[in-house]
């Protein structure tokens, strides 16, 4: 098998396997991961828990210095990302339509 042929084979097992996700509804690793950041930053900064906020910068920032990160860059991306939220922002995006969420919620019976 050249490399074009698997190269398309591998993009079609990428393309089903990203459906398949999609239609269980199961969110990815980034997708908790966001939600996780999404929940600490909205809670905190309402709660004026800055100072908690500020201890999970260091944390962060110290794992993304083991993975070769600098520590400057890290601060800088995390006060960048800290003001967008003080503004209303929200890294989380909705993937669907906010109709076909009800309907999917009340055919569960979530509501």
């Amino acid at each position: 098998m050249d490399r074009l042929e698997r190269l398309h084979r591998q993009k079609l097992r990428q393309r089903a396997y990203r459906a398949r996700r999609k239609q269980e509804r199961r969110p990815t690793n980034e997708d908790l991961a966001r939600a996780v950041l999404d929940v600490a930053l909205t809670v905190y900064l309402k709660a004026g828990r800055h100072e908690d906020l500020l201890k999970i910068l260091d944390r962060i920032a110290g794992r993304l210095q083991q993975l070769g990160f600098e520590k400057h860059a890290v601060h800088g991306a995390w006060f960048e990302l800290q003001d967008r939220y003080e503004g209303g922002w929200s890294m989380l995006r909705q993937r669907y339509p906010q109709a076909e969420l009800e309907a999917r919620m009340n055919n569960r019976g979530d509501t």
